[in-house]
């Protein structure tokens, strides 16, 4: 452990707030088309500059982490559990261990994410006993951190007790360990988990993906050919997976309204630049969120940022006029110009055309070399990776891609 240091507790106290900030950023930055690579080490960066500004202070810190431990507030609880994990102190960790054994919604979810990617491989024979516990929900979670942490896998028949148990979160925390783990499962198994909360749903569609069970293309093909914004998980899975076979569907999606902006995100992850028109098109409408997102999916294909100074008020939720009160409260947006991507994807055209998946300006449909695949961002870098995965080109888990720091 470092050692202590003279310190001011505003000081100790703006490192914990950050820290907390700065992982609920992380989390959303690892699916995320605006971090690349570069960027999202750079948050990395700022994360452990924090953690290592809360461990000089030393043990004096440690009351104030104790307090925080029993916060409700996710990232929190994150904050304060990962800095005592890193003080390597066995008290400190135990406290972390009996926080875990009491805490309950958004703290456990916390001190859930301090475990997994904190140095807690001393505490995995604990972790294995909590699995067993009657309480499910404390249960998933040390599922969770002992899959992060051990080559030992969770016992199948385990998980499947979080998969039909009530609680809503359980079943999706059941649904991420069978895509960390890899499991194989029956395929009503599975259509119980697609005919579930949405955000059970969502998490077995990914454990499907990452399991490679071919069905799901199936599923993804069916909900295609009649798109609704509640499918849009499978939809998307499929822009993501599916091949040259489904270049009508992801056409007919560009040109229908039904999914709304959020139809060009897939087009984007399909990347076929045969689709290319329909992006450049949609720059051009009236509608701001239509023209950000053809700006946005334009710069995933091609790797150009086509954001113009032109600002626009987006339109009120569920449409209408917004009188001049509301007016004040819109947001703003920077279009895309389109011209300028007219121009650059005249340039280029001729030597990306025949690309199988256009992504930053690369063909990726198949082995990327480590600079093609550095230069992806965030959200591209997860879908190659699924990809090589769902194929078997991959051997590798989402783990892989979650834990902190990146770079071990």
């Amino acid at each position: 452990m470092t050692e202590p240091i003279a310190y001011i507790p505003d000081i100790l106290e703006e490192h914990l707030e950050e820290l907390a900030f700065l992982w609920g950023q992380r989390r959303s930055a690892l699916r995320s088309p605006r971090y690349t690579v570069r960027a999202f080490a750079h948050l990395e960066e700022r994360l452990a500059a924090h953690v290592q500004g809360v461990l000089a202070v030393g043990a004096e810190a440690l009351p104030l982490l104790e307090a925080m431990l029993r916060e409700g507030d996710a990232q929190t609880a994150f904050a304060a559990g990962y800095a005592l994990l890193q003080h390597g102190d066995a008290t400190a960790t135990a406290r972390v261990l009996d926080a875990f054994t009491r805490a309950a919604n958004g703290a456990l979810g916390g001190l859930r994410d301090a475990l997994c990617h904190g140095p807690a491989g001393s505490l995995l024979p604990q972790l294995q006993a909590l699995i067993q516990t009657p309480a499910l929900a404390r249960a998933v979670a040390a599922a969770e951190v002992f899959a992060f942490h051990s080559a030992v896998p969770v016992d199948e028949q385990r998980v499947r007790r979080f998969l039909n148990d009530e609680d809503v979160m359980v079943r999706a925390g059941g649904w991420r360990l069978v895509g960390y783990l890899g499991l194989r499962l029956d395929p009503k198994t599975y259509a119980a988990g697609l005919r579930d909360d949405p955000v059970v749903r969502r998490a077995a569609l990914h454990a499907a993906a990452w399991c490679g069970e071919p069905g799901i293309l199936s599923v993804g093909r069916q909900l295609a050919d009649a798109p609704a914004p509640e499918h849009f998980d499978a939809i998307e899975l499929l822009a993501i997976l599916g091949g040259p076979e489904d270049l009508s569907r992801f056409a007919a999606i560009g040109r229908a309204s039904t999914l709304g902006p959020a139809r060009l995100r897939l087009l984007a992850s399909y990347g076929q630049p045969a689709l290319m028109d329909l992006v450049l098109t949609g720059m051009r409408v009236s509608d701001p969120a239509t023209a950000v997102a053809a700006g946005a999916a334009f710069t995933k294909m091609t790797g150009l940022d086509v954001t113009s100074t032109t600002i626009a008020r987006m339109p009120p939720e569920g449409g209408g006029v917004a009188d001049d009160f509301d007016a004040e409260f819109q947001d703003e947006v920077a279009l895309p110009n389109p011209e300028t991507a007219q121009r650059h994807w005249d340039k280029v055209k001729a030597g990306l055309a025949r690309a199988g998946r256009l992504c930053r300006g690369f063909d990726v449909s198949g082995p990327l070399d480590p600079e093609q695949f550095a230069s992806l961002d965030m959200e591209s870098r997860w879908e190659a990776s699924l990809r090589a995965r769902f194929s078997g080109a991959w051997s590798g888990s989402p783990l892989r891609l979650e834990r902190f720091p990146q770079r071990r």
